[in-house]
């Protein structure tokens, strides 16, 4: 008889929360449950989706033994809390980033996770990117020497009115920031050091209200020497950009792009290539494999399978990962504040 497959939950169906469902829903070797309270969105969604089992509460979820894993799509702050359920009732977890906006929620959290030995990832998705993987690999190898620099470019081409409400303090950098803090982290291979930020809100002045901006440039050092540059900008207006350079001391890369086809259109004595608008469209590829991966995650047949499967692709980010992109923010808001340069915190400590 074959075995039944398991049941994963997407708790929450907010933007995030829709890409992983879809995306979930192809997945064969699972089953696909959908939560949320609102019940107009989770009927549509369900019946789109084909879903398997439906919930209108969270503590349903986690009270139901058929569950074995669920993937936290929840609004950022709620991270801590939710990853702490899910790890009390023993479901595995994949949770989006951050993992919250503060790093003591976070350890509180990735305690819980500890004690309850559930299977845990993180949502970085550069990393399941095919370009970024590229990238990484290289430095594996070593085949242009190590690294030096390293520039990030992220940014979307607008920021509707609708995020504004009810954002938290410093959210780009909180938020936004974590992708590129984790990517420094990741390809260098190294912990950052120390970090310094300029942030401003040029485009969205009312912004500044909540201590927050739409545009920022920072610098971090990390430990093996490289230095990593970050451009963070909420209004790019001409599209969705996602793009980084990494010079090594042999050579450099360059990793992402900003058109979504090599179709270039000319006339009228100009060439131009379609540029890609949002950031599902650019990591499509991602979102389907880091989906992929947790099912991967949760059907693992022992504890031991599970940890082999995390050892040997990096893609999967850990709880640890998770809460040094925090600590690494928290220093950036420091430095903001302050107009200093400032040491990252060491994770064990406050």
């Amino acid at each position: 008889m074959a075995a039944e497959k398991p049941l994963i939950v997407i708790l929450g169906l907010g933007e995030m929360g829709l890409i992983h469902a879809r995306n979930l829903s192809k997945e064969r070797r699972v089953l696909l449950g959908l939560a949320s309270k609102r019940k107009e969105v989770l009927d549509k969604t369900a019946a789109e989706l084909a879903a398997d089992r439906t919930y209108s509460s969270f503590d349903a979820v986690f009270q139901d033994s058929q569950v074995k894993g669920v993937v936290i799509a929840t609004p950022p702050p709620s991270h801590p809390h939710v990853i702490k359920q899910a790890a009390e009732a023993g479901k595995h977890i994949f949770s989006e980033k951050p993992l919250g906006y503060d790093s003591a929620s976070i350890r509180d959290a990735l305690d819980a996770v500890e004690k309850s030995s559930v299977r845990f990832t993180v949502g970085f998705n550069r990393r399941w990117d095919p370009d970024y993987i590229a990238a990484r690999r290289a430095v594996e190898a070593a085949t242009l020497g190590d690294p030096v620099v390293l520039k990030c470019t992220s940014g979307d081409p607008e920021y509707p009115e609708k995020y504004h409400r009810g954002a938290a303090k410093h959210a780009m950098l909180k938020d936004l920031a974590v992708h590129d803090i984790d990517l420094a982290r990741w390809l260098t291979r190294s912990e950052v050091k120390r970090v310094y930020a300029i942030c401003d809100a040029i485009s969205y002045p009312s912004l500044k209200e909540n201590q927050d901006a739409d545009v920022t440039v920072a610098i971090l050092e990390m430990a093996c020497g490289a230095k990593v540059i970050l451009h963070l900008s909420r209004a790019f207006h001409f599209g969705y950009d996602v793009t980084t350079e990494l010079f090594c001391k042999k050579g450099a890369m360059q990793i992402g792009q900003l058109h979504d086809n090599a179709v270039v259109t000319v006339k009228d004595r100009t060439s131009a290539l379609k540029v890609v608008w949002d950031f599902g469209e650019r990591f499509r590829v991602s979102f389907t494999r880091e989906m992929e991966g947790f099912a991967a995650l949760v059907l693992a047949e022992t504890a031991e399978d599970a940890a082999a499967l995390v050892a040997g692709d990096s893609s999967y980010a850990s709880g640890e990962d998770g809460l040094a992109a925090t600590v690494v923010a928290e220093a950036l808001v420091k430095s903001y504040l302050s107009g200093m340069p400032e040491v990252v915190a060491e994770r064990g400590t406050e």
